[in-house]
């Protein structure tokens, strides 16, 4: 079995783009692809100036790989540019980091935790397998510390993809709001210690956590409407076909 490919984080949008020659429909023209990762390696080694001991530490990647990404990348870039070729920004195992409007604390002191929070223009994301978006913050003690939304790219109804990526992250919380009973078991077999049944401000949610009062829950999501398969963290795919309307019961 393959080794699965580790998720990697960059700065920019997570939405697909594409640069092609002036004049000519995207129709008729063959397509390159480049990599959110390939990109994330030459901003970092050809517009930043890094060396790929600093580069490879921001993906969260071996120097090899730096090399491997930036190698790819620039072929891309020069086969789009020579052969008058569209040049698409798509794909990779990325997860894209944008700032959270959240206030931080400036007090220190107690015991550091990774906290993650799927998230939907400032809200929890009420249905789990369906996030764009994961808020991740740090707190120590009872104080936050800093906090960031990464978008997640490809990885809707990707469950163990998903997990993996917050585990990349280091993320030991993740606060809900409904998902699956077969998720739910994955994720606590995972490691994470795992409250569903939360709404509201994702921001509030975070609050309420490191406040102590946020009880336990096993909301599960309602199964209706559009058909599609799960790939679970350790579990394939599910036995069956489940329908989600998008909606959890709480």
């Amino acid at each position: 079995m393959a080794r699965p490919r580790k998720w990697r984080c960059v700065h920019g949008p997570a939405r697909p783009r594409m640069f092609k020659p002036a004049g000519v429909p995207a129709r008729e023209l063959e397509v390159v692809v480049l990599t959110l990762d390939g990109l994330e390696a030459l901003r970092l080694l050809d517009l930043e100036g890094l060396r790929q001991e600093e580069a490879a530490t921001k993906l969260g990647v071996s120097r090899s790989t730096v090399s491997r990404l930036a190698a790819e990348a620039r072929r891309s870039v020069a086969e789009a540019l020579v052969g008058g070729k569209a040049l698409v920004i798509e794909g990779g195992p990325a997860a894209v980091a944008r700032r959270a409007s959240l206030e931080v604390s400036t007090t220190t002191g107690g015991e550091s935790m990774i906290i993650a929070v799927p998230y939907d223009e400032g809200q929890v994301n009420g249905h789990f397998g369906r996030t764009e978006a994961f808020l991740i913050a740090r707190a120590e003690g009872s104080e936050l510390k800093e906090s960031t939304v990464y978008d997640v790219v490809g990885l809707q109804h990707n469950h163990s993809g998903l997990a993996g990526f917050l585990a990349s992250r280091g993320v030991e919380v993740i606060l809900a709001g409904g998902m699956g009973p077969p998720m739910q078991q994955a994720l606590r077999q995972a490691g994470f210690s795992l409250y569903t049944g939360v709404s509201g401000s994702a921001a509030g949610a975070l609050e309420t956590f490191l406040s102590g009062t946020l009880e336990q829950s096993d909301a599960a999501c309602s199964h209706h409407g559009e058909a599609h398969g799960h790939d679970h963290q350790g579990g394939g795919q599910c036995g069956d076909e489940h329908q989600h309307d998008g909606g959890c019961a709480h």
